[in-house]
């Protein structure tokens, strides 16, 4: 496991610590320059940092963060930290990025990455959007960024993988619990073509909240987020608000106007969302991070 692990270690334990969200970790390591030289300072520099409070983790943090260290080593992973040389720039600069962010497999943050996302039920033309998008962004040198779950999540994993580039799940979950288990194959696969990473321990099962707290990760660590059919009501259009309160690009995959599926992506558009009928209306947007000339446009476009 890279990266300074007494640093890991207190990032973990500050993170467990009762009070101590992501903003206020944050305000920590913006006051003392790490948390280890959080966890040195006086109650009174505490006080001063973030109130009186919240107070420095006890002994069972530490406890607690030696595990989770000692269970993502134990599967060759990794935990970058917030503050660290190895956390992801982009996402270091979102308004609460989460402390610690556990990952298995290989993530190249330097590498230009655009989000798609979308419903879990996706029309057969959602499907093969999903797919063929991420096919040509990957053949370009983009990593596709999605969320494992069922539908237009898969759908862009499987595309990035066929063209043989690089795709990043960010999961609701521990890193180590594959959910949905019918993805497990899937699952595998980028771990060992890309990487799965979580803002949850090793271990945590998800639950309702963690999938729309997982959706400002995807879009802080992207330059933009594409939507591929969505509801009006839909956890995609979570992610594409957090894209442009983060100031990333949103795109948007017009649909058939008798679906429902298509309703969020039509508002997107009508709010200013970018139109998306090719890859290279992703790709124009991304320069100068245009790294390799891209693949021919699929058929559809």
């Amino acid at each position: 496991m890279g990266g300074d692990v007494a640093e890991q270690r207190a990032c973990l334990a500050l993170a467990h610590a009762p009070g101590i969200g992501p903003v206020a970790l944050r305000r920590l390591i913006d006051c003392f320059g790490s948390a280890s030289a959080a966890l040195s300072a006086s109650l009174s520099e505490w006080e001063a940092a973030i109130g009186p409070s919240v107070k420095p983790p006890q002994s069972t943090a530490f406890v607690w963060a030696d595990a989770q260290l000692e269970r993502v080593s134990a599967l060759c992973g990794d935990a970058f930290c917030l503050g660290g040389e190895t956390y992801p720039y982009a996402l270091s600069q979102i308004h609460d990025p989460p402390p610690v962010l556990f990952c298995l497999g290989k993530a190249e943050w330097e590498r230009p990455a655009i989000g798609i996302v979308g419903t879990r039920h996706p029309s057969p033309y959602g499907e093969q959007v999903a797919r063929e998008l991420a096919f040509g962004l990957a053949r370009a040198g983009v990593c596709v960024l999605s969320g494992l779950a069922l539908g237009i999540d898969a759908a862009a994993h499987r595309g990035a993988l066929e063209a043989g580039g690089a795709t990043v799940a960010v999961m609701g979950s521990g890193v180590d619990t594959v959910y949905p288990r019918s993805h497990a194959a899937l699952y595998r696969h980028i771990v060992e073509k890309g990487a799965v990473v979580s803002e949850q321990p090793m271990g945590a099962q998800p639950d309702r909240g963690s999938f729309p707290r997982r959706n400002r990760i995807i879009s802080g660590l992207a330059r933009g987020v594409v939507v591929v059919e969505a509801a009006a009501r839909s956890g995609a259009l979570i992610t594409a608000r957090c894209a442009a309160e983060q100031g990333r690009e949103v795109f948007a995959v017009p649909g058939e106007i008798f679906r429902a599926s298509s309703a969020g992506c039509h508002a997107l558009l009508k709010d200013g969302a970018k139109l998306v009928e090719c890859v290279d209306d992703i790709l124009d947007e991304l320069n100068p991070w245009r790294v390799e000339t891209p693949a021919p446009s699929p058929a559809w476009c």
